[in-house]
């Protein structure tokens, strides 16, 4: 394989223009030295399907392979971040809005609220506590230098 970051590079160029008036985004594009490609996308508007991933997968194999970007052992993965992945990009934030998120500050306080803005500079939440069996509602703002991570927060109901 050529050079990781270029390699890295060029698949997240030519997917950026593959998705070109599309509600297509890229999460996340890994190159790693054992020859295996993982790319992570999603959608702006609804979750992604897999037929689109099998798409996405196919056109990037043939880009790959046609510009002799790759060797014959390669391994190529298309699929959407997992839902316990932190974000990464804007359009994961902008997604998320009106939706339950799970923050972690980089100093170890965690809080789980719904996500109201996002600016590219910092995100508001409105967060709910439960204090003696009154919920107490508070509007936080967090800078994004303070966040460790910040994805969606689901809970599973049996």
């Amino acid at each position: 394989m050529e050079n990781l970051i270029q390699l890295k590079e060029k698949i997240e160029n030519h997917l950026q223009t593959y998705f070109a008036k599309t509600f297509l985004f890229i999460a996340e594009v890994k190159v790693l030295p054992t020859q295996k490609i993982e790319v992570f996308v999603d959608r702006t508007d609804t979750n992604i399907s897999i037929d689109e991933c099998v798409k996405i997968s196919r056109n990037l194999e043939e880009y790959l392979e046609t510009n002799g970007l790759v060797g014959e052992k390669y391994t190529l993965e298309v699929s959407s971040p997992g839902l316990d992945q932190p974000f990464k990009v804007p359009q994961q934030f902008e997604k998320s809005i009106n939706q339950k998120v799970e923050v972690l500050k980089v100093d170890g306080e965690k809080f789980i609220g719904t996500l109201l803005v996002y600016d590219g500079e910092k995100v508001t939440i409105k967060s709910e506590k439960k204090i003696k069996k009154e919920i107490k509602e508070e509007i936080i703002e967090i800078n994004l230098q303070e966040i460790k991570s910040i994805k969606k927060h689901f809970i599973f109901k049996v």
